[in-house]
Protein backbone atom coordinates (compact mmCIF):
# COMPACT_ATOMS: atom_id res chain seq x y z
CA UNK A 1 0.00 0.00 0.00
CA UNK A 2 2.67 2.15 0.80
CA UNK A 3 4.04 1.69 -2.52
CA UNK A 4 0.69 2.77 -4.09
CA UNK A 5 0.51 6.22 -2.16
CA UNK A 6 3.92 7.59 -3.15
CA UNK A 7 2.63 7.32 -6.49
CA UNK A 8 -0.56 9.34 -6.14
CA UNK A 9 0.84 12.52 -6.66
CA UNK A 10 2.78 12.11 -9.56
CA UNK A 11 0.10 9.97 -11.28
CA UNK A 12 -2.37 13.30 -10.95
CA UNK A 13 0.77 15.48 -11.82
CA UNK A 14 1.40 13.38 -15.03
CA UNK A 15 -1.68 12.54 -16.38
CA UNK A 16 -2.84 16.04 -15.58
CA UNK A 17 0.26 17.35 -17.65
CA UNK A 18 -0.04 14.68 -20.26
CA UNK A 19 -3.79 15.36 -20.96
CA UNK A 20 -2.88 19.16 -21.52
CA UNK A 21 -0.11 18.62 -23.91
CA UNK A 22 -2.63 16.49 -25.86
CA UNK A 23 -5.30 19.11 -25.87
CA UNK A 24 -3.21 21.83 -27.52
CA UNK A 25 -1.67 19.38 -29.74
CA UNK A 26 -5.13 18.14 -31.04
CA UNK A 27 -5.58 21.78 -31.68
CA UNK A 28 -2.04 21.94 -33.39
CA UNK A 29 -3.41 18.52 -35.68
CA UNK A 30 -6.86 19.89 -36.54
CA UNK A 31 -5.21 23.16 -37.57
CA UNK A 32 -2.50 21.49 -39.65
CA UNK A 33 -5.38 18.94 -41.23
CA UNK A 34 -7.49 22.17 -42.28
CA UNK A 35 -4.21 24.14 -43.65
CA UNK A 36 -3.76 26.56 -40.73
CA UNK A 37 -0.57 27.89 -40.18
CA UNK A 38 1.57 26.92 -36.84
CA UNK A 39 2.73 29.86 -34.76
CA UNK A 40 2.99 28.74 -31.16
CA UNK A 41 2.62 26.14 -28.61
CA UNK A 42 1.97 27.05 -24.70
CA UNK A 43 2.60 25.01 -22.02
CA UNK A 44 2.47 26.88 -18.68
CA UNK A 45 5.30 29.04 -19.02
CA UNK A 46 7.17 27.16 -21.89
CA UNK A 47 6.90 28.11 -25.34
CA UNK A 48 7.29 26.69 -28.73
CA UNK A 49 7.02 29.06 -31.45
CA UNK A 50 7.84 29.35 -34.98
CA UNK A 51 10.56 31.85 -36.30
CA UNK A 52 10.90 31.80 -40.23
CA UNK A 53 11.85 28.06 -41.03
CA UNK A 54 13.15 26.71 -37.22
CA UNK A 55 11.41 26.82 -33.69
CA UNK A 56 12.47 28.46 -31.15
CA UNK A 57 11.89 27.37 -27.19
CA UNK A 58 11.63 30.21 -24.93
CA UNK A 59 10.29 30.98 -21.18
CA UNK A 60 7.61 34.06 -20.86
CA UNK A 61 6.10 35.44 -17.28
CA UNK A 62 2.60 35.17 -18.27
CA UNK A 63 0.82 30.96 -17.72
CA UNK A 64 -1.01 29.86 -20.36
CA UNK A 65 -2.13 27.10 -22.17
CA UNK A 66 -3.15 27.71 -25.82
CA UNK A 67 -2.41 26.49 -29.18
CA UNK A 68 -2.15 29.26 -31.64
CA UNK A 69 -2.72 29.12 -35.26
CA UNK A 70 -3.41 31.34 -37.81
CA UNK A 71 -5.45 30.91 -41.76
CA UNK A 72 -4.15 30.84 -45.17
CA UNK A 73 -7.46 33.27 -45.59
CA UNK A 74 -9.60 35.39 -43.37
CA UNK A 75 -13.07 33.64 -44.44
CA UNK A 76 -11.37 29.77 -44.02
CA UNK A 77 -13.35 27.39 -42.21
CA UNK A 78 -11.57 26.94 -38.07
CA UNK A 79 -14.52 23.88 -36.74
CA UNK A 80 -11.28 21.35 -36.14
CA UNK A 81 -8.51 23.90 -35.22
CA UNK A 82 -11.28 24.91 -32.48
CA UNK A 83 -12.50 21.90 -31.50
CA UNK A 84 -9.58 19.27 -31.69
CA UNK A 85 -8.35 19.54 -28.30
CA UNK A 86 -11.56 18.82 -26.92
CA UNK A 87 -11.52 15.54 -29.94
CA UNK A 88 -8.25 14.78 -28.58
CA UNK A 89 -8.46 14.41 -24.98
CA UNK A 90 -11.98 11.91 -25.94
CA UNK A 91 -9.74 9.89 -28.15
CA UNK A 92 -7.04 9.22 -25.65
CA UNK A 93 -9.29 8.96 -22.81
CA UNK A 94 -11.14 6.08 -24.64
CA UNK A 95 -7.89 4.29 -25.12
CA UNK A 96 -7.10 4.27 -21.50
CA UNK A 97 -10.21 3.13 -20.74
CA UNK A 98 -9.84 0.03 -22.81
CA UNK A 99 -6.29 -0.34 -20.98
CA UNK A 100 -8.13 -0.21 -17.54
CA UNK A 101 -10.72 -2.60 -18.86
CA UNK A 102 -9.27 -5.48 -21.15
CA UNK A 103 -5.34 -4.97 -19.94
CA UNK A 104 -3.55 -6.89 -17.38
CA UNK A 105 -1.37 -4.18 -15.54
CA UNK A 106 -0.05 -3.53 -11.97
CA UNK A 107 -1.65 -1.71 -9.48
CA UNK A 108 0.78 1.37 -10.10
CA UNK A 109 0.55 1.37 -13.77
CA UNK A 110 -3.57 0.81 -13.55
CA UNK A 111 -3.50 3.94 -10.77
CA UNK A 112 -1.61 6.37 -13.46
CA UNK A 113 -3.79 4.80 -16.32
CA UNK A 114 -6.16 6.01 -14.30
CA UNK A 115 -5.50 9.24 -13.93
CA UNK A 116 -4.41 9.93 -17.46
CA UNK A 117 -8.69 8.51 -17.97
CA UNK A 118 -9.77 10.97 -15.71
CA UNK A 119 -8.13 14.50 -16.48
CA UNK A 120 -9.03 12.96 -20.30
CA UNK A 121 -12.50 12.84 -19.47
CA UNK A 122 -12.29 16.13 -17.44
CA UNK A 123 -10.74 18.81 -19.80
CA UNK A 124 -13.07 16.65 -22.89
CA UNK A 125 -15.74 18.47 -20.41
CA UNK A 126 -14.50 21.35 -19.24
CA UNK A 127 -14.20 21.83 -23.08
CA UNK A 128 -16.65 20.19 -24.88
CA UNK A 129 -19.69 21.86 -23.09
CA UNK A 130 -19.92 25.89 -23.88
CA UNK A 131 -18.82 28.02 -20.64
CA UNK A 132 -18.41 31.65 -20.57
CA UNK A 133 -17.62 32.21 -17.50
CA UNK A 134 -14.44 32.13 -16.88
CA UNK A 135 -13.28 32.34 -20.39
CA UNK A 136 -14.38 31.69 -23.76
CA UNK A 137 -13.84 28.05 -24.30
CA UNK A 138 -12.98 25.91 -27.12
CA UNK A 139 -17.70 24.93 -27.71
CA UNK A 140 -18.15 28.53 -26.89
CA UNK A 141 -15.98 29.80 -29.46
CA UNK A 142 -17.44 26.90 -31.61
CA UNK A 143 -20.83 27.73 -31.71
CA UNK A 144 -19.84 31.17 -32.46
CA UNK A 145 -18.06 30.99 -35.07
CA UNK A 146 -20.82 28.09 -36.28
CA UNK A 147 -23.87 30.42 -36.20
CA UNK A 148 -22.12 34.18 -36.44
CA UNK A 149 -20.37 34.88 -39.91
CA UNK A 150 -18.98 38.47 -38.72
CA UNK A 151 -17.72 36.18 -35.74
CA UNK A 152 -15.67 33.84 -37.66
CA UNK A 153 -14.43 36.77 -39.77
CA UNK A 154 -13.22 38.44 -36.35
CA UNK A 155 -11.82 35.38 -34.88
CA UNK A 156 -9.41 34.62 -38.10
CA UNK A 157 -8.29 38.45 -38.12
CA UNK A 158 -7.32 38.37 -34.36
CA UNK A 159 -5.18 35.06 -35.41
CA UNK A 160 -3.73 36.86 -38.06
CA UNK A 161 -2.90 39.93 -35.97
CA UNK A 162 -1.61 37.76 -33.59
CA UNK A 163 1.21 36.47 -36.37
CA UNK A 164 1.74 40.13 -37.41
CA UNK A 165 2.59 41.13 -33.48
CA UNK A 166 5.19 38.06 -32.89
CA UNK A 167 7.03 39.65 -36.25
CA UNK A 168 7.37 42.78 -33.86
CA UNK A 169 4.60 44.97 -35.43
CA UNK A 170 2.79 47.28 -33.43
CA UNK A 171 -1.02 47.66 -33.34
CA UNK A 172 -0.76 51.16 -35.98
CA UNK A 173 1.26 49.26 -38.21
CA UNK A 174 -0.85 46.18 -38.45
CA UNK A 175 -3.04 49.03 -39.71
CA UNK A 176 -6.68 49.53 -39.03
CA UNK A 177 -8.64 47.34 -42.14
CA UNK A 178 -7.53 43.94 -40.05
CA UNK A 179 -8.26 45.59 -36.87
CA UNK A 180 -11.28 47.82 -36.60
CA UNK A 181 -13.77 44.98 -37.75
CA UNK A 182 -15.92 45.06 -34.59
CA UNK A 183 -19.36 45.94 -35.24
CA UNK A 184 -21.05 49.11 -33.26
CA UNK A 185 -22.02 46.66 -30.40
CA UNK A 186 -20.18 43.55 -29.27
CA UNK A 187 -22.19 41.10 -28.99
CA UNK A 188 -20.05 38.34 -27.70
CA UNK A 189 -16.42 37.04 -26.80
CA UNK A 190 -15.08 37.76 -29.84
CA UNK A 191 -16.28 40.70 -31.06
CA UNK A 192 -15.82 42.03 -27.75
CA UNK A 193 -12.13 41.18 -27.87
CA UNK A 194 -12.00 42.96 -31.83
CA UNK A 195 -13.07 45.58 -30.05
CA UNK A 196 -10.20 45.75 -27.19
CA UNK A 197 -7.71 45.43 -30.56
CA UNK A 198 -9.61 48.13 -32.46
CA UNK A 199 -8.54 50.21 -28.90
CA UNK A 200 -5.06 49.25 -29.01
CA UNK A 201 -5.26 50.53 -32.89
CA UNK A 202 -6.28 54.14 -31.48
CA UNK A 203 -4.17 54.19 -28.56
CA UNK A 204 -0.94 53.42 -30.25
CA UNK A 205 -2.20 56.37 -32.75
CA UNK A 206 -3.00 58.82 -29.89
CA UNK A 207 -6.92 59.20 -30.92
CA UNK A 208 -8.96 59.31 -27.56
CA UNK A 209 -12.15 59.71 -28.97
CA UNK A 210 -12.21 56.52 -31.14
CA UNK A 211 -10.32 54.76 -28.53
CA UNK A 212 -13.03 55.43 -25.84
CA UNK A 213 -15.67 54.84 -28.54
CA UNK A 214 -14.01 50.92 -29.24
CA UNK A 215 -14.03 50.40 -25.45
CA UNK A 216 -17.70 51.51 -24.94
CA UNK A 217 -18.73 48.79 -27.83
CA UNK A 218 -18.71 46.12 -25.37
CA UNK A 219 -22.14 47.83 -23.56
CA UNK A 220 -23.56 44.34 -22.52
CA UNK A 221 -21.29 42.10 -20.25
CA UNK A 222 -23.70 39.06 -19.67
CA UNK A 223 -21.97 37.35 -22.60
CA UNK A 224 -18.25 38.13 -22.15
CA UNK A 225 -15.98 36.43 -19.82
CA UNK A 226 -14.32 37.33 -16.64
CA UNK A 227 -11.08 37.10 -18.68
CA UNK A 228 -11.96 39.56 -20.90
CA UNK A 229 -14.04 42.08 -18.54
CA UNK A 230 -10.60 41.78 -16.62
CA UNK A 231 -8.96 43.66 -19.73
CA UNK A 232 -11.43 46.05 -20.31
CA UNK A 233 -11.89 47.56 -16.94
CA UNK A 234 -7.76 47.71 -16.56
CA UNK A 235 -8.03 49.38 -20.16
CA UNK A 236 -11.08 51.96 -18.48
CA UNK A 237 -8.19 52.61 -15.73
CA UNK A 238 -5.71 53.42 -17.94
CA UNK A 239 -7.86 55.67 -19.84
CA UNK A 240 -8.94 57.24 -16.32
CA UNK A 241 -5.16 57.37 -15.56
CA UNK A 242 -4.03 58.97 -19.07
CA UNK A 243 -7.14 61.82 -19.09
CA UNK A 244 -5.89 62.92 -15.32
CA UNK A 245 -1.95 63.41 -16.32
CA UNK A 246 -3.00 66.01 -19.64
CA UNK A 247 -1.58 69.64 -18.11
CA UNK A 248 -4.94 71.22 -18.27
CA UNK A 249 -6.08 69.39 -14.85
CA UNK A 250 -4.56 71.20 -12.16
CA UNK A 251 -6.06 69.21 -9.44
CA UNK A 252 -4.94 65.53 -8.79
CA UNK A 253 -7.82 63.49 -7.80
CA UNK A 254 -7.01 62.03 -4.74
CA UNK A 255 -10.04 59.63 -4.75
CA UNK A 256 -9.05 58.44 -8.12
CA UNK A 257 -5.87 57.33 -6.86
CA UNK A 258 -7.61 55.45 -3.76
CA UNK A 259 -10.14 53.43 -6.53
CA UNK A 260 -7.93 52.73 -8.79
CA UNK A 261 -5.54 50.74 -6.94
CA UNK A 262 -8.14 48.71 -5.41
CA UNK A 263 -9.52 47.86 -8.95
CA UNK A 264 -6.25 47.14 -10.61
CA UNK A 265 -5.31 44.76 -7.33
CA UNK A 266 -8.33 42.79 -8.07
CA UNK A 267 -7.76 42.78 -11.98
CA UNK A 268 -3.84 42.43 -12.83
CA UNK A 269 -2.62 39.53 -13.95
CA UNK A 270 0.67 38.55 -13.37
CA UNK A 271 2.82 38.42 -16.48
CA UNK A 272 0.83 40.04 -18.64
CA UNK A 273 2.62 43.11 -20.48
CA UNK A 274 -0.84 45.09 -20.65
CA UNK A 275 -1.36 44.63 -16.93
CA UNK A 276 2.05 45.39 -15.97
CA UNK A 277 1.75 48.71 -18.44
CA UNK A 278 -1.55 49.69 -16.50
CA UNK A 279 0.54 49.20 -13.38
CA UNK A 280 3.68 51.54 -13.80
CA UNK A 281 1.43 53.78 -14.96
CA UNK A 282 -1.06 53.88 -12.00
CA UNK A 283 2.50 54.19 -10.11
CA UNK A 284 4.20 56.98 -11.82
CA UNK A 285 0.69 58.84 -11.54
CA UNK A 286 1.00 58.64 -7.63
CA UNK A 287 4.25 59.73 -7.61
CA UNK A 288 3.43 62.96 -10.43
CA UNK A 289 0.43 63.41 -8.45
CA UNK A 290 2.48 63.75 -4.77
CA UNK A 291 4.74 65.85 -6.67
CA UNK A 292 7.45 64.11 -7.43
CA UNK A 293 7.44 64.12 -11.13
CA UNK A 294 11.33 62.85 -11.51
CA UNK A 295 10.56 60.11 -9.30
CA UNK A 296 7.68 59.27 -11.64
CA UNK A 297 9.93 59.48 -14.79
CA UNK A 298 12.06 57.48 -13.22
CA UNK A 299 10.17 54.39 -12.55
CA UNK A 300 8.73 54.59 -15.90
CA UNK A 301 12.27 54.77 -17.49
CA UNK A 302 13.75 51.90 -15.68
CA UNK A 303 10.90 49.47 -16.63
CA UNK A 304 11.32 50.36 -19.80
CA UNK A 305 14.68 49.10 -20.09
CA UNK A 306 13.38 46.06 -18.32
CA UNK A 307 10.31 45.22 -20.41
CA UNK A 308 12.92 45.65 -23.19
CA UNK A 309 15.00 42.52 -22.02
CA UNK A 310 11.81 40.56 -20.98
CA UNK A 311 10.90 37.56 -23.20
CA UNK A 312 7.40 38.00 -24.62
CA UNK A 313 4.87 36.12 -26.75
CA UNK A 314 4.24 38.92 -29.41
CA UNK A 315 7.54 41.69 -29.49
CA UNK A 316 4.90 43.84 -31.37
CA UNK A 317 2.96 44.27 -28.06
CA UNK A 318 6.02 44.95 -26.07
CA UNK A 319 6.86 47.77 -28.71
CA UNK A 320 3.26 48.86 -28.17
CA UNK A 321 3.42 49.26 -24.18
CA UNK A 322 6.95 50.63 -24.20
CA UNK A 323 5.69 53.67 -26.91
CA UNK A 324 2.57 54.02 -24.20
CA UNK A 325 5.03 54.48 -21.23
CA UNK A 326 7.49 56.62 -23.26
CA UNK A 327 4.54 59.24 -24.30
CA UNK A 328 3.41 58.97 -20.58
CA UNK A 329 6.61 60.25 -19.49
CA UNK A 330 6.36 63.12 -22.10
CA UNK A 331 2.99 63.76 -20.74
CA UNK A 332 4.37 64.54 -17.24
CA UNK A 333 7.70 66.56 -19.16
CA UNK A 334 4.70 68.47 -20.65
CA UNK A 335 3.12 69.02 -17.16
CA UNK A 336 6.10 69.91 -14.99
CA UNK A 337 6.87 72.92 -18.27
CA UNK A 338 3.14 73.95 -17.90
CA UNK A 339 3.62 73.83 -14.24
CA UNK A 340 6.13 76.45 -14.32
Amino acid sequence: MGKILIHIIPAIAIGFLVQIILHELGHLIGGLITGWKFLYLQIYKLIIKREKHRLKIMIVGEVGYRCIMYPISISQGAKLYTMGGCIMNLISSIVGLLFLVFASVTLVMWLYIWSFFTFGIGLFIMNGIARIEKVCNDKACSNLLRVDKHSRLCHNAQLIIARHLMNGLSYSEIGEEIICLCPDIAENDIEAYQAMLEYYYYLDINNHIMMRQALNKIRSRDNISKELLYSLELELIYLELLLSLRPLDSLHNNTLLNSVGEKISCYDKNGDIHSLRVRLVYDAYKQESAGNSNIAIEILSKNIEIIKKCNCIYEGEKLFCINQLKRVIMTIKDYKAYAK
